[in-house]
């Protein structure tokens, strides 16, 4: 309704070069449709190659430049939820800033 999700990825994208070498980024969702786009973000940026699965050699060179510390979500436990109901819906993804050595 309110650009939501455009401006979630605009500032995923800023905040990437904003970070230094072994810098973190940590972010919390509290809808799923911003967990997915988090989730796709990170995963973009962990690939060292974006070319067409069915082509046979890589020609990209992209480099990887993040690796994700989270592989699943973390979430509320049950105590948490219980002193806090509008956290059952939070979910947590953090990174860190990896550049290669010679960039």
């Amino acid at each position: 309704v309110n650009n939501e999700l455009e401006a979630l990825e605009n500032f995923l994208l800023a905040a990437i070069d904003l970070l230094e070498n072994g810098g973190r980024l940590v972010v919390i969702s509290f809808h799923s449709l911003e967990d997915r786009l988090i989730k796709q973000i990170f995963k973009r940026w962990e690939s060292d190659c974006v070319c067409p699965p069915k082509q046979p050699i890589c020609n990209c060179s992209k480099e990887r430049q993040f690796k994700i510390l989270t592989k699943k979500p973390l979430q509320p436990d049950e105590q948490e939820t219980l002193a806090n109901p509008r956290s059952r819906s939070a979910k947590l993804r953090a990174g860190e800033r990896v550049i290669e050595e010679g960039r």
